[in-house]
């Protein structure tokens, strides 16, 4: 099933919901794109701008809507919300932008009760978890970003090292999209060889891994104190999640999700691991074989996120 001509949503259109509404136009990927904001008039400039490149993309009706505008998109990206303030601690964060999901997200369920949904607001895992919580709807239709982006940094990484092209590497980040987040080494590969024997093959030398991880981790924290915030690969990564639904491709993507069950972890929780997202939403994950170290990592991941869960009231 190809939806590219279905209606997209997205609520929230600061710097990364508007980048994410351009990456959707630029890319064709959808005819008609509703764009909600609790500034209006903004909605309306965002649109009012991508209108006018008509002339250099696929044709797309957008424009500034209401929740009753929204009724009938196969897909809702979700990203009301503040970003994270200078010296703003995470749980300060969470709850305020906990306060605006509250607000706002019951709306658009109310008009797009069949669409799926994603939440791209951080903290993602915390918002996904409660937004999972909220909605009355199938299992794998709220998803978040979760760490698609981090995934699309290792693989950038590891292929400027090993020369070659991103495609052609496999690998994940798992767990918080954040500091606990799991960059997983031992699956990592190039033309199905581990990273380590591709590159004695070729004579490179090794990845320095912790040089890699730094860099996937922080990677949006040396951007935002350069540019003030990220955006681009955000919302290139949002599209790419999108797509996925819109032409029922059934990619396999690290998209944040509940998990319940999985390598004896307590649930319920969001967190992302590789999962297969599809028009139906995100599908059950799918059971990697860690390192002894990975699953410990991932374990402490996912018991940061628990207590994020109980410190903001979500449990």
């Amino acid at each position: 099933m190809d939806r590219r001509g279905a209606k997209v949503t997205v609520v929230g259109v600061g710097t990364v919901g508007a980048s994410v509404a351009f990456s959707l136009a630029a890319g064709g990927l959808a005819t008609e794109l509703a764009l909600i904001d609790v500034d209006r008039r903004r909605a309306e400039g965002q649109a009012w701008d991508l209108a006018d490149a008509a002339a250099f993309i696929k044709p797309v009706n957008i424009y500034a809507a209401d929740y009753p505008d929204t009724v009938g998109s196969a897909v809702v990206v979700f990203a009301a919300g503040v970003p994270r303030a200078p010296g703003q601690s995470r749980l300060s964060l969470a709850r305020q932008n906990l306060d605006i999901l509250k607000q706002t997200f019951p709306r658009a369920l109310r008009y797009c009760p069949e669409a799926v949904y994603v939440i791209v607001t951080n903290p993602v895992d915390v918002i996904t978890y409660a937004a999972v919580r909220m909605a009355d709807v199938r299992e794998g239709q709220v998803m978040g970003s979760g760490t698609v982006l981090d995934t699309s940094r290792f693989k950038s990484l590891l292929a400027r090292h090993c020369r070659v092209d991103p495609r052609n590497v496999h690998a994940h980040v798992v767990g918080e999209h954040g500091d606990s987040e799991v960059v997983l080494w031992s699956l990592a590969s190039v033309a199905g060889l581990p990273i380590a024997d591709y590159c004695r093959e070729r004579g490179i030398p090794q990845p320095d891994r912790a040089e890699v991880v730094d860099k996937v981790v922080n990677a949006g924290a040396g951007i935002i104190a350069r540019k003030g915030a990220t955006q681009f690969a955000p919302s290139i990564a949002v599209a790419r999640i999108v797509e996925a639904v819109l032409r029922d491709e059934r990619s396999v993507l690290t998209v944040s999700g509940m998990v319940e069950g999985v390598y004896g972890l307590e649930g319920p929780n969001c967190f992302s691991l590789p999962a297969v997202v599809d028009a139906r939403g995100r599908q059950d994950p799918l059971p990697l074989a860690l390192a002894p170290d990975e699953l410990e990592a991932l374990r402490k991941s996912a018991a940061r996120l628990k207590e994020v869960h109980r410190e903001v009231g979500l449990t």
